[in-house]
């Protein structure tokens, strides 16, 4: 039997009373964490561009563009929502496989509950919760890390987990659902290139992810047949993708009674999870000694190989990026950014700011390497940092960080989750009033009360000017 089967079972069979509270508080940050970046992306370079082609396609209309109020077929919601949550690069991180666990879950999982009808928040978070739980399990799963092999299975795994979880909420039977993720499979892409080179094919990959799970459950329950050896098979998903390089019982164990989601990282700074560790330790070394940037000689920063190959190459481009994703992608930059401004936030990663003088000045002076520690030691995961600050005078300073700001071991409170999303609203493409801001938090807080979570979706969606 095929490790799909147990997995398309618990995503059937599996309710909300089965979930334990704690991982139902876990799964309910993560949605309030998605919609603080979905705000943010309203105004994402490349969103307004995927959205006005979605309009101007048209169609049915049975799901929401967010905040945009815009109705258009549930799977171009999806797509250009799924984008839009992973625009601006805040969304959250599952650590153990280095993926992003909610972006495209959430956006398909709304578009899902929209076709639907009446689906209600007990409904919906039991959904988001199980569909990250399988997404994260895969992600535990293989042992090529993407910055190592060059795939990107943020992009690979969130296709299944948005069919799983499309079809649990229209209901598809154990038959129709293995289709789907047969479908899912069929449809799975991604890669880190466009990472490295800096392009927005990055975030609107994202959306494809969601709008592939759309399209696996809708063709499913249509009858379309696919592959039933999913992930096991003869060229299954681990031995075409992984080169069978895989341990089922991560993917297995403790199925329906341990939930992934509860490991899940919240970000606390807009750009990649492999550069938050050297973040936290400059921010720490920069207010405890009360170094000013025109101090440091040098900064060295050492990390393991993936996040290397992820935030640190090329050195030339990293140090001087010419892409807002180039910036999200640049531990430099990043670098340089905490040591000039004392912070890290979405204000910093603008076509006008990437361009700071100052920063960049700085970013001259960051070293990359990679530690043999470090990389032996946490090998697969986002990495940890150990960070040495160079001053003028020949004062050294020196920061180890593990466990990042917002990991699950030095988690994010919902009260500091709840001012990340006010912080990003502040971002959107027309800001919501204070007052409707209130009305959403409140609405998401009471989520499992709620009868309908589709109602929240007009308190997002102002008139657009």
């Amino acid at each position: 039997m095929d490790a799909i089967v147990p997995l398309v079972q618990n995503l059937i069979k599996l309710g909300y009373e089965d979930i334990p509270p704690q991982v139902l508080g876990a799964t309910k940050k993560s949605i309030v964490d998605t919609f603080a970046a979905l705000l943010a992306g309203t105004s994402a370079q490349g969103c307004p561009e995927v959205i006005a082609q979605a309009l101007e396609w048209g169609g049915k209309e049975e799901g929401t563009i967010f905040h945009y109020g815009k109705k258009v077929p549930a799977f171009l919601a999806a797509l250009a929502n799924g984008m839009m949550a992973r625009a601006v690069d805040f969304d959250d991180v599952f650590e153990p496989g280095t993926m992003h666990a909610s972006a495209s879950i959430v956006p398909a999982a709304l578009a899902a509950a929209e076709m639907k009808g009446g689906l209600s928040g007990k409904q919906f978070l039991a959904a988001v919760t199980l569909g990250i739980d399988m997404i994260c399990r895969m992600g535990r799963t293989n042992k090529i890390p993407s910055g190592l092999s060059g795939m990107n299975v943020t992009f690979q795994y969130a296709c299944f987990g948005c069919a799983g979880v499309v079809g649990r909420i229209l209901g598809l039977d154990e038959e129709k659902m293995v289709h789907a993720m047969g479908l899912a499979y069929t449809q799975t892409a991604g890669n880190s290139q466009n990472l490295l080179e800096g392009t927005l094919a990055t975030r609107f990959s994202q959306g494809l992810a969601a709008q592939s799970g759309v399209y696996a459950a809708i063709f499913a329950r249509r009858g379309i047949t696919a592959a039933r050896e999913v992930l096991e098979g003869k060229f299954g998903y681990y031995r075409v993708y992984q080169r069978g390089e895989y341990d089922v019982r991560n993917l297995l164990d403790g199925l329906g009674k341990r939930f992934e989601g509860v490991n899940v990282t919240l970000k606390k700074y807009p750009c990649c999870m492999h550069s938050h560790a050297a973040i936290d330790a400059l921010l720490d070394i920069s207010g405890e000694q009360d170094l000013h940037w025109e101090e440091v000689e040098r900064v060295t920063v050492k990390i393991n190989q993936q996040g290397f190959n992820f935030v640190c190459l090329p050195l030339e481009k990293t140090r001087i990026p010419r892409t807002i994703p180039e910036a999200q992608f640049s531990l430099p930059y990043a670098a340089a950014t905490a040591l000039v401004k004392r912070k890290v936030f979405l204000d910093d990663f603008t076509e006008g700011e990437i361009g700071n003088p100052r920063v960049l000045q700085v970013a001259q002076r960051v070293d990359c390497l990679v530690d043999p520690e470090l990389d032996k030691r946490y090998p697969a995961s986002v990495t940890p940092a150990v960070v040495e600050v160079r001053t003028q005078k020949g004062k050294v300073f020196s920061r180890r960080v593990v466990e990042r700001r917002g990991s699950p071991t030095n988690p994010l409170t919902m009260e500091e989750i709840e001012e990340k999303f006010r912080q990003c609203a502040r971002f959107a493409r027309n800001p919501l009033p204070e007052d409707r801001l209130g009305d959403v938090l409140h609405f998401l807080r009471e989520m499992e009360n709620q009868k309908d979570v589709t109602l929240i979706l007009p308190l997002f969606s102002p008139e657009i000017t």
